[in-house]
């Protein structure tokens, strides 16, 4: 009951995958960026997940968060290769 969960609504210059929006704005905001790929190697993974993250910020899928008040945001870019994942926190 602490957070309201959304996914893939229009958020700053594009759609977020998933925005954890506090109902108390003194608790953190969360955004997450989901990418995947088939047979990618660790080193492609960590750079997927990198990836996902620069879009969290390079599109402002926070511009939800801070309209409300939110000023702790947590974002992570997830990227996901068969039962591999890599996730990059920002």
């Amino acid at each position: 009951n602490s957070y309201r969960v959304t996914s893939n609504r229009e958020s700053g210059e594009g759609r977020f995958d998933i925005q954890m929006m506090p109902v108390n704005i003194h608790l953190p905001g969360i955004l997450i960026e989901l990418k995947a790929e088939k047979n990618c190697s660790e080193e492609k993974l960590k750079k997927l997940s990198e990836t996902a993250l620069q879009k969290i910020n390079d599109k402002k899928y926070e511009t939800e968060l801070t309209t409300a008040g939110v000023r702790t945001i947590y974002k992570y870019g997830v990227a996901f290769s068969g039962k591999k994942v890599e996730v990059a926190v920002g």
